[in-house]
């Protein structure tokens, strides 16, 4: 899954400075809220204890349903910890989402019931992901994603069939506006993909030791080189009707 990054950059090349505020992709969102220190330490104590320590492997798989974000069900059947980290996402996005892109990830009391995917995945220093789409026939929109334990780059890319043009004054064809943004995500930021930037943009992380990081929050600082440490995400998802049924057919 993960993809290791072993090319030695050219002393010559100028590395890529990442940004520290949110591009302007629709649906993209990345609040200036963090999740409390004390509750982002115990998931991680968690995560490690039930799943990684001891075991070597980097991704862990959980599923459950939720009908509301009220009272129980907002996630039955994911461990106790996961029910309490969606109760506080609700709690603490309220403010900092769309109304509409809140209701989608916390469902209201009347909605029915769903299948939500908690997907845990350990990364090392060096290590990345792919550039991808999350998987269109199984999982619907509106995605939620934490950082833990460390910051690093994500990039994000238009999908090539997406590419918007303009008609230039020239005459010539020109991309509309930029087709790749890199983005710092800081330990226990919370990450929302929804509408364009769930379907029509790749995310993935390069596999890299460090990230070339805009100083300062305003980023107007001199560029930093920022080490990774080991990172654990946690991501939330929607499961299609029909996704959740071992042994079926592909939705």
């Amino acid at each position: 899954m993960y993809a290791v990054n072993d090319a030695v950059d050219s002393l010559f090349d100028e590395p890529q400075i990442a940004m520290r505020t949110v591009p302007p992709i629709p649906g993209l969102f990345v609040p200036s809220i963090r999740l409390p220190l004390e509750l982002a330490n115990d998931i991680v104590q968690q995560c490690m204890s039930l799943y990684f320590d001891g075991r070597g492997i980097n991704q862990i798989m959980l599923f459950g349903r939720t009908s509301s974000e009220h009272g129980e069900n907002m996630g039955s059947g994911l461990p106790t910890f996961l029910i309490t980290l969606l109760h506080r996402l609700a709690d603490l996005l309220r403010d900092h989402l769309p109304e509409q892109v809140h209701g989608m990830l916390f469902p209201p009391k009347d909605a029915p019931q769903r299948a939500r995917q908690a997907i845990l995945n350990l990364y090392h220093p060096g290590e990345g992901i792919s550039p991808h789409v999350d998987l269109l026939k199984r999982f619907d929109d509106g995605i939620i994603g934490v950082s833990f334990g460390s910051g690093c780059v994500m990039s994000f890319e238009r999908v090539k069939s997406q590419e918007a043009m303009l008609f230039g004054e020239d005459g010539e064809d020109r991309p509309l506006d930029r087709n790749r943004w890199d983005l710092y995500l800081e330990e226990r930021s919370v990450l929302i993909l929804s509408e364009d930037a769930r379907y029509n943009w790749t995310h993935g992380i390069d596999g890299r030791p460090e990230d070339f990081v805009s100083g300062g929050i305003d980023g107007q600082g001199e560029p930093e080189w920022i080490e990774r440490g080991t990172r654990l995400s946690i991501t939330f998802r929607w499961l299609l009707p029909g996704a959740d049924i071992v042994g079926g057919p592909d939705p």
